[in-house]
């Protein structure tokens, strides 16, 4: 019954990874701050997110295009944040927790470059802003970002897997 629960676990934050993923997509298609820190990143930048022994979503700028890995497990990372446990990613993924507050109760660790890091703990930040529900976002978010269009525009952009960026103003 734990093997089945753990299992139930793990296929819900994979879910929840797909989501992720092309949100951050949508927000660097929509947001021109998420737009500016996805331009600043080096070039051929790989970031994962992953929980231990368990699901993992990536993501690659290069070219001036980002696109959505999934989880593929044939890369190296650039960058690599990784939950502990399916037990301490959870309430992250499902907007129970904040992102920040994970860090900073070192529930997640990031391999790599700080800086790099930074940026894309901003982005999540305002990508979790699009997804979440105001009630839950008002909640988990410590100060939640502003929207620069609607959570129907910004569902309806999950769709896609890829986008390519203009150079940042």
């Amino acid at each position: 019954m734990a093997a089945r629960r753990k299992r139930l676990r793990k296929a819900v934050a994979a879910t929840v990874f797909v989501f992720l993923g092309r949100g951050l997509i949508a927000a660097a298609r929509l947001d021109r701050r998420v737009r500016r820190e996805v331009a600043a990143w080096p070039h051929d930048t790989i970031i994962t997110v992953a929980i231990a022994n368990g699901p993992q979503t990536s993501w690659q700028f290069a070219d001036g295009r980002l696109e959505h890995l999934g989880g593929r497990r044939d890369i190296t990372p650039t960058l690599c944040v990784t939950y502990k446990s399916i037990d301490v990613a959870l309430p992250v993924l499902l907007g129970l927790q904040g992102i920040l507050p994970a860090f900073a109760e070192h529930r997640a660790t990031l391999a790599g470059d700080i800086g790099l890091g930074m940026s894309f703990v901003r982005c999540l930040h305002i990508v979790e802003g699009y997804l979440f529900p105001d009630l839950i976002g008002r909640r988990v978010l410590p100060s939640p970002p502003s929207r620069e269009v609607s959570h129907t525009r910004a569902y309806f952009a999950l769709a896609l897997r890829s986008v390519t960026l203009e150079a940042a103003p």
